[in-house]
């Protein structure tokens, strides 16, 4: 299990990787996509972020409101485990729920960076200076049913992590402009 300090170091490295995947590309190397059905690097850029901002608040304000019960608690005991079954691997897709899709919010790579940092920075201040446990607070994820706040914070981490994974697969597909 991780914890808290283990939990903000992760989530300050996969920030630093994340968005070193895609903050110098160029506009022709950010919009390409390697087909119909397969996203751009700013199209992923795009659905982490909305992902990101909206978890983080949730973290952050929503989720604290109250304390969970202990059945609540019981149902979210094994979502960490669940979030790296689920986001680890690359080897099944998942589609994103509508309410993440990319909608073109965001155009440039800097756009990109300045709201993720911000949002990012955000819920890792929180984290550093709550005294709140947050293993005692849980709300329901789509995808992965409920997670404590802890665990939703490891969500940020997974899946953002999974998605430079898509956006290396990008650059690397036939047809990727060069710089």
């Amino acid at each position: 299990m991780i914890d808290r300090h283990q939990l903000i170091d992760l989530l300050r490295q996969s920030a630093a990787t994340f968005t070193g995947s895609f903050a110098s590309l160029a506009p022709p190397q950010f919009h390409f996509s390697p087909g119909a059905d397969r996203w751009s690097i700013a199209q992923n850029a795009e659905h982490v972020i909305v992902a990101e901002t909206g978890s983080g608040k949730l973290i952050t304000r929503k989720l604290i409101a109250a304390e969970a019960t202990p059945e609540a608690l019981e149902a979210a005991a094994d979502g960490e485990a669940r979030i790296n079954r689920r986001l680890a691997k690359r080897d099944q897709a998942f589609p994103a729920p509508e309410f993440v899709l990319p909608t073109g919010r965001w155009q440039t790579p800097g756009e990109m960076v300045g709201v993720f940092d911000q949002s990012r920075n955000a819920t890792i201040a929180f984290l550093e200076t709550t005294d709140l446990d947050l293993r005692r607070y849980i709300a329901p994820h789509p995808a992965l049913g409920p997670l404590d706040g802890h665990q939703w914070a490891y969500f940020l981490v997974r899946h953002c992590l999974r998605h430079v994974e898509q956006i290396e697969e990008v650059k690397r597909a036939a047809g990727y402009p060069a710089a």
